[in-house]
């Protein structure tokens, strides 16, 4: 009954000082954000045609997708670069002194043009929105190559590991401490302390409405964005 006594306190012993060992940890989060000017320039382009007919607003919407296209093609752009989203063609609606009437049918054709930006393709890509019989808006978008991403987010990692160990050497110091070594690094989705997942801020974006100009008076002057990490890491310490 001693002997079970006796090994009972000294499991509990062992317990409480492992709890002790445990809590003697300085916890930092390192945080990392760097910028750069993106590469990459992104054109939502939104082509809409008209008609009273469902199959004749069908068939126009067809064929100035495909004019538009060979009109880009034409210009330079890359067919590898153009990507149709959607086409929908849906019943048309206006309103005549407070009355919804039906007015024949409308299409909505979604394309995507994703280059690499620079002034001269810019221009190019301005020209061959000029389309003067075609009813087309579009938004222009900035962002991050996957290269830009790639390095950028070794760079801010590497960033984050070097902030959360300067964090914990100047607390240490301050605190009369001295750091021992890493107990736990944490990088993922299921901390609780940070999201792992790239933040990038400040995207540029230009939205423009249908023009009928040449677009000569549009000047594109990208923004830096930026892209964060974070990690957290525990050190014991004595």
């Amino acid at each position: 009954m001693k002997r079970t006594c006796i090994i009972s306190l000294i499991a509990l012993l062992f317990s409480f000082q492992s709890i002790a060992q445990n809590k003697q940890l300085i916890h930092v989060e390192g945080i990392a954000r760097i910028q750069e000017v993106p590469k990459e320039i992104i054109v939502s382009i939104n082509l809409s045609i008209k008609d009273s007919l469902y199959q004749v607003c069908f068939n126009k919407s067809v064929e100035s997708l495909e004019k538009l296209k060979t009109h880009f093609k034409s210009n330079g752009i890359k067919s590898r670069n153009i990507r149709v989203n959607n086409l929908i063609v849906n019943e048309n609606y206006e309103f005549v002194k407070s009355k919804r009437l039906r007015k024949g049918y409308k299409s909505s054709i979604l394309l995507e043009i994703k280059d690499r930006y620079n002034d001269a393709y810019s221009n190019v890509l301005l020209n061959s929105l000029n389309q003067e019989d075609l009813n087309i808006s579009y938004r222009i978008n900035f962002r991050f190559t996957e290269e830009q991403k790639t390095k950028l987010r070794k760079q801010a990692l590497e960033l984050a590991i070097k902030d959360a160990t300067e964090k914990a050497e100047l607390i240490a110091s301050s605190s009369g401490l001295q750091l021992k070594q890493i107990k736990k690094i944490t990088y993922g989705s299921n901390s609780t302390y940070f999201d792992s997942f790239d933040i990038i801020m400040d995207e540029e974006c230009c939205d423009t409405p249908p023009r009928k100009g040449n677009g000569s008076g549009i000047t594109f002057n990208p923004k830096e964005q930026s892209i964060q990490k974070s990690i957290l890491m525990e050190w014991s310490f004595e």
